[in-house]
Order: C-alpha cells, then sequence, then structure tokens
C-alpha cells in the first residue's frame, strides 16, 4: 500500500470548513500550499473540491466520490485504494474534508498541519490526530499561523512502498 502525505489548516478549535468555505484567508499559507504540492497529485473529496471549483494549476486532482460525479480534468475514484495506481511515482497529498481526512490519515507517513492562531466558527472538523503523529518540526511561526510537520508513529520509513511504474499497471 502506497503512503499519503497530507496538508491541512485547522483553527484553535480544530475548524478546517464553514458552509463549505475556508473560515480564515492567509495568504501567506496558501503560498506555501501552492509550493508544496506543485508538480505532485491531490486528492480531495467532492465537497472540497466543489468549494475550490476547478483543478488547481500544476497539480493533477484526483476526487473521491461515492457517486457517478464528474468534472472535467479531473479524475473521480471511488476509494483510495484505487489513488497509489493512478499516481504512479508521483507524490500524494489528501487534501480535505474531514471525512477524507478521517479515511486517509492512518495511511499518511506525513502531515503538513497549518495550525490557525484563534477559534473560528465552523461545522468541519480535522480528525484526532495526536494519539498516531508525532512532531518532527516547526517550519514556520507567524503571529497568525504556524505550520506544523508530523510524522506517523506507526509508519516506519521501511513501510513506505515505492508505487508501481507506470508501465506495470494494467490497462483499463
Amino acid at each position: 500500500m502506497k503512503h499519503f502525505k497530507a496538508i491541512a489548516a485547522m483553527s484553535l478549535n480544530r475548524v478546517i470548513g464553514d458552509g463549505n468555505k475556508i473560515p480564515w484567508h492567509l495568504p501567506e499559507d496558501f503560498k506555501w500550499f501552492k509550493a508544496t504540492t506543485l508538480g505532485h497529485v491531490l486528492v480531495m473529496g467532492r465537497k472540497t473540491f466543489e468549494s475550490i471549483g476547478r483543478p488547481l494549476p500544476g497539480r493533477e486532482t484526483i476526487v473521491l466520490s461515492r457517486t457517478g460525479w464528474s468534472h472535467p480534468g479531473v479524475k473521480t475514484i471511488a476509494s483510495l485504494d484505487s489513488v497509489a495506481a493512478l499516481a504512479g511515482e508521483r507524490e500524494v497529498f489528501i487534501c480535505g474534508g474531514a471525512q477524507i481526512y478521517a479515511q486517509a490519515l492512518p495511511l499518511c507517513f506525513d502531515l503538513f498541519l497549518t495550525l490557525v492562531k484563534r477559534e473560528v466558527h465552523g461545522d468541519a472538523f480535522f480528525p484526532a490526530f495526536e494519539d498516531r503523529f508525532e512532531l518532527v518540526a516547526e517550519l514556520r511561526d507567524t503571529p497568525e499561523f504556524k505550520i506544523l510537520h508530523y510524522r506517523n508513529r506507526g509508519l516506519a520509513i521501511s513501510d513506505v512502498q515505492p508505487a508501481p511504474a507506470v508501465a506495470n499497471l494494467p490497462h483499463a
């Protein structure tokens, strides 16, 4: 099984969204997200994708959906089991929403978490992860937020299997 990276932003009270929108505007964090994920694969749920409204430039977007939903420029899959075959050797970033994080965090080797230094109202929350992940680095600290790097205690580096080469994948 291919292991992923998760990237998220949450408030002090674990909010990640409110009404399908991000309840803060932090341009510096958006720039960091872009620089970190550019050239890689983003995996998100349908609601998260719809809140963005389009595939993000320079990244392949895979949307998890149990319905027949589709959108131009986006690959749609029904489960995380299909991600490794689509991603090939590329890094995969899980980027929301709450249900997708809950499913994917056990498969994530790294978690990059922007902690917004305030409490906000919201209806989507980041799942508990502290019992599984340990803090390995504080990447940035600003008055409004900090960016933290966590590593999954349950996955050793030797557990991280390279994805199969694209040439070895079955043809659809």
